[in-house]
């Protein structure tokens, strides 16, 4: 009996460990799960961490301090370590918390107030109010997508209720903490409006659409801008925005949007764009092509609000900054006149002026320091010239509308003009009207492809402008039109060049060397992405050889063979180079692309195979002079990829042809051409398909071919096929890889 009593004893203790182990191990699950979530009677050691990462402390620091400790919540014990760490603990004020007690939220925030206030100097800890529209978990951080943003955070998704206003710490655009919930009225600016049924809305904003359930409304609201209030999880109020002006968008930077007839309007930022037509969907400003398109312009509070593209773009203009003299976008003075009468308008001043009227633009912007000056012939034939106040002239005549701005920095003129118009301007400029009608033809295509890509694009909003006359985008202007290239526009006209179904920038240059090469010599991320840009033999045999060795490019380079532009001046040349007293023209050359495009320049030091993290004069200067320049790698079709210049103490490794054009060039001291003509003014070389020949005296030989960067259209070879008996259609194909040409609408 007293055996089996004390076999129920041990039972019954054995009972009494697993239920307490039991216990204790369900209560560390449920301590541990509750760390993951938002609490105000509590704030997690996880969080904590976060918001004492503003100092001199990282959040890895504070980690490893707090390692040991057991407990998902901040203690009042663990409260002490912590202001004594700090060294605050005199200065701050503690409510009275028991030991070992629980930190509510309430208290923490208390005391982290104060801490910050000690503590952050630079005041980088601000708090914020943002409604919770949805989040992400991400590996390295959170994403938390708010009304005014997304926002970055370690704290786990599940301390967020989408829909829920919250109070919280934030770095920049980093949530480091929770001050608590927050019921106040949040408002979803200048939302887009799709629909609103019974019990639901659905808007587009930030880059998403979104659903909510809403009680029902007062009154029954159509698609458009609104803002959306929200207080406690819920849509409480819908404001319709129904202020809208109507016109088309000339210029915009980060302050300011010019609408055509409105002149220059203010906006906050960023400017939602809503595009109407078809499916609901959101844009970007960028897509609000200039000129072109009479969009809707939301306006509220004396800003624009929104912008609503209610219909496709009707492409007939391109606008053209006209750069100054010496390259400038910005001009001292303006003086410009008309062949005919003309309308010039200045804000809301409006006069019809007499032809060849000088008109000095300064004493009009004067008064109107934020209006465009604009003028316009009366008649599509006249023409408008840039002269002196004298009245002399200094450019061809233009075409279409000038339009000039004042700004700090100088005057800006851009000629707005038909497109058509301006390829007649641009062919000539960029081939000579000599040249055979079918590569005119393939000329007037090339060009218009690479237009209507910029069109799209608007590099240069701010100035109104799509493009601008130079070789940055494409020569216009510098040439007068002439009969032959205004008829290869003509017979071409609307044609753009296609790849997979997207116009492209159909590349062109001067003359080949025998070979056409690939977007590799420019070092692009993603060759692919440039697909229709081949490696073109111009030979007449149309053998295809593979020149990535520096012998048989050589050989290559060596030889005359025959080809579509063999007979141009530029299809060989030679070059004497003495890069002895360069190092300091070649180490500013160097240094000013890298500012350009660090990838496209690396540095080494000593023989360590590690890139300098960082590069200025100072660190440049310490390899040494230039001992050597060198081909490291070469493409298939014979153009440098990767040339190295050696110093006394360390390397650089130079990328993408226009560079390796400026280091080689900067040595040149004599250039022989093919047709036996000479020249010591080169500070670029012609390409980058060249041989680099070190001689024993210490200088370099260069031995190379063709004229341009390489890519797409060798102009030369196009006037070459067409005197061969080959149309423009087959030259483009022969040029470009697996295009179509489309007419545009």
């Amino acid at each position: 009996m007293k055996k089996e009593n004390h076999i129920v004893s041990k039972i019954f203790l054995l009972l009494i460990l697993v239920l307490g182990l039991g216990i204790y191990l369900i209560g560390r699950m449920k301590h541990s799960s509750i760390a993951d979530t938002y609490s105000e009677k509590r704030v997690g050691m996880k969080e904590v961490i976060q918001e004492l990462s503003f100092g001199i402390y990282e959040e890895e620091d504070w980690a490893a301090y707090f390692g040991e400790c057991d407990s998902a919540y901040l203690t009042s014990e663990e409260l002490e370590q912590l202001l004594t760490r700090l060294d605050v603990s005199e200065y701050i004020e503690v409510p009275g918390i028991t030991r070992y007690h629980t930190v509510t939220r309430v208290e923490w925030n208390l005391i982290y107030d104060q801490i910050l206030e000690i503590l952050d100097m630079e005041q980088s800890v601000q708090k914020q109010k943002l409604l919770i529209m949805g989040s992400m978990e991400a590996q390295e951080a959170n994403v938390l997508i708010t009304n005014q943003g997304d926002y970055y955070t370690s704290l786990p998704v599940s301390y967020f209720e989408k829909w829920n206003g919250y109070e919280l710490y934030c770095i920049d655009d980093r949530c480091i903490g929770i001050v608590g919930l927050d019921a106040s009225e949040m408002y979803v600016s200048n939302a887009y409006l799709t629909e609103n049924a019974a019990g639901q809305v659905s808007f587009l904003y930030g880059g998403a659409s979104y659903e909510k359930e809403v009680g029902e409304m007062e009154n029954a609201v159509n698609a458009g801008v609104c803002d959306l209030v929200f207080a406690d999880g819920n849509i409480v109020s819908l404001r319709m925005k129904q202020d809208v002006i109507t016109g088309a968008l000339l210029s915009y930077d980060e302050n300011t949007i010019e609408i055509d007839g409105y002149g220059q309007i203010s906006h906050s930022g960023k400017v939602p764009v809503y595009q109407t037509y078809g499916e609901a969907v959101e844009k970007s400003l960028s897509d609000v092509i200039l000129g072109n398109m009479e969009v809707e312009y939301v306006t509220g509070e004396n800003q624009i609000c929104a912008i609503l593209i209610r219909q496709p773009a009707s492409i007939e203009n391109i606008r053209v900054l006209l750069l100054a003299e010496n390259g400038s976008n910005y001009r001292d003075e303006v003086y410009i006149k008309c062949d005919t009468a003309a309308i010039m308008k200045c804000g809301d001043w409006e006069e019809e002026v007499e032809p060849s009227r000088v008109i000095p633009v300064s004493e009009f912007l004067a008064t109107k320091p934020d209006a465009t000056l604009t003028l316009n012939p009366v008649t599509e034939e006249g023409r408008i010239s840039i002269c002196d106040a004298t009245g002399k002239v200094l450019s061809n005549g233009y075409a279409g509308t000038l339009e000039v701005r004042g700004r700090e920095e100088g005057y800006t003129i851009v000629n707005v003009v038909p497109l058509e118009t301006y390829l007649c301007a641009v062919v000539p400029s960029e081939m000579p009207s000599t040249y055979a009608l079918e590569a005119l033809k393939a000329q007037a295509v090339c060009a218009r492809s690479y237009a209507y890509i910029q069109l799209l694009r608007a590099d240069l909003a701010e100035y109104g402008a799509h493009i601008n006359d130079s070789t940055s985008y494409q020569v216009y202007n510098k040439v007068p039109a002439t009969e032959a290239a205004t008829q290869a526009v003509q017979a071409t006209a609307g044609q753009v060049v296609t790849y997979q179904g997207k116009p492209v920038e159909a590349y062109y240059f001067s003359t080949s060397m025998g070979y056409t090469t690939t977007a590799e010599v420019w070092n692009v991320d993603d060759v692919s992405a440039y697909g229709y840009l081949k490696s073109t033999c111009l030979d007449m045999t149309g053998q295809t050889l593979d020149l990535s060795e520096e012998e048989d490019f050589l050989a290559y380079i060596k030889s005359m063979p025959q080809g579509y532009d063999s007979e141009i001046k530029y299809f060989r040349w030679n070059a004497s180079a003495d890069y002895s007293d360069k190092t300091e023209t070649i180490n500013e050359i160097l240094l000013n692309r890298w500012a350009v495009s660090e990838k496209n320049i690396v540095f080494y030091q000593g023989n360590s195979e590690c890139a300098m993290e960082t590069v200025d004069g100072a660190t440049v200067h310490q390899l040494g002079d230039i001992t050597r320049i060198s081909v490291l790698e070469r493409s298939e079709s014979g153009a440098i990829l990767t040339l190295q210049v050696s110093y006394e103490r360390g390397r650089a490794e130079v990328m993408t042809e226009y560079n390796i054009r400026k280091v080689l060039g900067a040595g040149v001291t004599k250039m022989v051409y093919a047709d036996s003509s000479e020249t010591n003014q080169i500070v670029m070389l012609p390409s980058a398909f060249c041989k680099v020949i070190p001689l024993e005296d210490g200088t370099y030989t260069l031995l190379g071919g063709g004229y341009g960067h390489g890519l797409g259209m060798s102009q030369n070879g196009a006037n070459g096929m067409a005197k061969s008996g080959m149309n423009y259609e087959d030259i483009l194909h022969y040029f470009y890889n697996d295009i179509t040409l489309t007419t545009i609408q």
